[in-house]
């Protein structure tokens, strides 16, 4: 089990910033960098969305790389569109916080 606590007080500190318009790639990647080596663990997720609705992981990630887009969900190639959505919106998440902040 990992670190709870340290992703949930990452979520509102995160959340805080954005919603007070002050959150930057810069200031972002320096508050994730803090909890390298802490089992920072999603299990600690409080559902705490911005006041325009996004979570944690869409604002991050909308902050790390602002052209990424998920597959768009009126594809007809998918059989389930909703289910890859979230399936890339979690491989991107992991490969921001285990490679770039490198959470692991």
């Amino acid at each position: 089990m990992g670190n709870n606590a340290a992703y949930a007080t990452f979520q509102h500190t995160i959340i805080t910033l954005y919603n007070h318009n002050v959150l930057t790639l810069a200031l972002l990647d320096e508050l994730a960098r803090e909890y390298t080596d802490t089992d920072i663990d999603s299990g600690g997720d409080t559902g705490l969305t911005t006041k325009d609705g996004k979570t944690l992981e869409e604002v991050c990630i909308g902050l790390v790389d602002p052209q990424w887009l998920p597959v768009k969900r009126e594809d007809a190639n998918y059989v389930n569109p909703k289910y890859w959505e979230e399936e890339e919106r979690y491989e991107k998440w992991y490969e921001i916080t285990n490679g770039r902040w490198e959470w692991s």
